[in-house]
C-alpha cells in the first residue's frame, strides 16, 4: 500500500517499466506466447494502478502551518 508521495512516484515508475517491457515483448513474441507471458504483468500493472488510485483518493494529512 502506498503511504507517501515517494512511494507513489516509485509505483508510477514501476508501471512504466512494465509497460515498456510489454511493448517490447509484443514485438518479439508470437501472439499466443505473448498472451501467456503478459497476463501476470498485466495483473501486476492493474494492482499497482489500484494502489495509486486508492492513495490519490484518500484525504491527505492536514497540513500544519
Amino acid at each position: 500500500m502506498i503511504q507517501n508521495d515517494e512511494q507513489l512516484h516509485q509505483a508510477q515508475a514501476d508501471i512504466q517499466k512494465l509497460w515498456s517491457f510489454l511493448e517490447r515483448a509484443r514485438q518479439t513474441h508470437a501472439p499466443a506466447d505473448y498472451e501467456r507471458l503478459a497476463q501476470p504483468y498485466l495483473l501486476q500493472i492493474q494492482d499497482r494502478q489500484q494502489e495509486i488510485l486508492e492513495y490519490l483518493s484518500s484525504r491527505p494529512e492536514a497540513l500544519r502551518a
